[in-house]
Order: C-alpha cells, then sequence, then structure tokens
C-alpha cells in the first residue's frame, strides 16, 4: 500500500508553523490539529488500510490516547483490560454497563483490538474518531511524512501559523 517517493516532503514553507492538515484518499480522512488526530473511515476502508493509519500514527506517537464508550456486561470490562484498554469509568445502565476506557497508543495489543472494532463498525456505518495527543509543528510534520506515503493521501487542506496571529 506504500507508494515510493524519492523527494523529502516538509509542511514548513517560509518559516511559517504548520497548525492544521487534512490528508485524505477515497475511503479516509486524517485531520491533524496540535491538540487532535481526527479520523474519518468510510465503509469501503480496507482493513489494512486502517492497520496501517492507526499503527503509523502509534510508531510516530506513541503517547496518542483515545477515549472509548462501549456499553458491555460487567464480566466484559476484564476482557477489554486484558486487550490493553485502560479503566476510567463506568456506571450501570438500563442496557448494561457504560465503560469508558482509554485506549494508550502505546499498547499494540489495544491498537490491533481498536483496529477490529473499527473494521467491524464499518458494517453498518462510516467510523469517525477523535485521538488526543500533544501534537507539535514537528510531530504534525512527521506524521504527515509517514501518512503521505500511503497509496492516495493527497493534502486536502493545509494551515500555517500567522507570525502575527497566536494559536490557542
Amino acid at each position: 500500500m506504500k507508494k515510493e517517493s524519492s523527494e523529502k516532503s516538509d509542511l514548513f514553507r517560509d518559516g511559517k508553523e504548520v497548525i492544521a492538515v487534512d490528508l485524505a484518499c477515497d475511503d479516509m480522512t486524517v485531520s491533524l490539529t496540535p491538540h487532535k488526530i481526527i479520523l474519518w473511515f468510510g465503509r469501503q476502508a480496507g482493513d489494512s488500510s486502517i492497520r496501517e493509519v492507526i499503527f503509523g500514527i502509534s510508531s510516530i506517537d506513541p503517547s496518542v490516547n483515545l477515549e472509548q464508550e462501549i456499553i458491555c456486561e460487567f464480566n466484559n470490562i476484564a476482557e477489554y483490560e486484558n486487550m490493553g484498554y485502560v479503566l476510567t469509568s463506568y456506571g450501570k445502565t438500563k442496557s448494561g454497563y457504560l465503560v469508558i476506557f482509554n485506549i494508550p497508543f502505546s499498547r499494540k495489543v489495544a491498537l490491533a483490538h481498536f483496529v477490529r472494532s473499527i473494521v467491524l463498525k464499518l458494517r453498518e456505518n462510516d467510523v469517525k474518531k477523535t485521538l488526543h495527543w500533544d501534537g507539535s509543528p514537528v510531530k504534525i510534520n512527521m506524521l504527515y511524512n509517514k501518512l503521505k506515503n500511503f497509496d492516495g493521501f493527497e493534502i486536502k487542506r493545509i494551515e500555517f501559523k500567522d507570525k502575527d496571529t497566536q494559536v490557542l
């Protein structure tokens, strides 16, 4: 799925810092900002493509995490913990337990299960996930350089920090 590129691409232009990048192909969009990575997977996204994006993000910044809500039986909470998910909180509801897990991108077993859960959800609907990270302009550039090598990914939008504007 990777394409070869002899050019070394870089998002820094004329000394300006990048503050947002949207990369997309037919069935996926990855939006990078200093605090969030927003992933969108269309129903036709392939398992291997999803895996490459998720594990690609992890290889650049394993401190990325995702807060995931899951409704399950109380006895199933331990199964998710065994898959690398970190229990944050839970509460009883009419349909079971509403459990909030943190999915750390430093745990490969958690990522593998996360990829499987996306693939299963894609059978019914598109999937959108918001990941949290400390995305400095350097990290945004590194992740861009990683993802641009995947077939079909192109820049759809890019924003630079204006010298006179402060971005929070």
